[in-house]
């Protein structure tokens, strides 16, 4: 039989919790300092920016904003891709170039008022291809 090693790193990226009480899920290391930044950004952006008083209200706004976040860039994450790789592929979406965007270029799908005459108008009466017709009057 042979071993892997993901044992070896389920192990060593979760914190167990502290000696004789263990936590009913494990934490993973990336998690804390990801939820400590979080936790910053999250306060300044709903306290800060937002200026929504400090109340019980906003201080759940804030952990829940933190805990959503953290889940969702842990959950991406894995032994095999790391936050640097993760925040390096984010700085080049961010900074790779794009083409030049036309100011005055028309809309393909913008809104337009057409009446039906003009729908009409523009409907040909011309045969099928191949000879065949669409009339209800063909022989059997």
């Amino acid at each position: 039989m042979i071993e892997t090693d993901d044992d070896l790193y389920r192990v060593d990226q979760h914190w167990l919790g502290p000696p004789g009480r263990a936590f009913p899920r494990p934490v993973r290391w990336q998690a804390v300092g990801i939820g400590a930044v979080l936790l910053a950004l999250s306060y300044i952006l709903v306290i800060g920016v937002l200026s929504v008083p400090w109340s019980g209200w906003s201080v759940t706004v804030v952990l829940g904003l933190t805990y959503l976040g953290t889940k969702r860039i842990v959950d991406g994450l894995g032994h095999e891709r790391t936050i640097r790789s993760l925040a390096r592929s984010a700085i080049n979406d961010l900074t790779s170039p794009r083409p030049a965007v036309k100011r005055n270029r028309k809309i393909r799908n913008a809104p337009r008022t057409v009446s039906i005459t003009d729908q009409i108008a523009r409907v040909r009466l011309a045969p099928a291809a191949g000879g065949h017709t669409t009339s209800s009057t063909t022989s059997r």
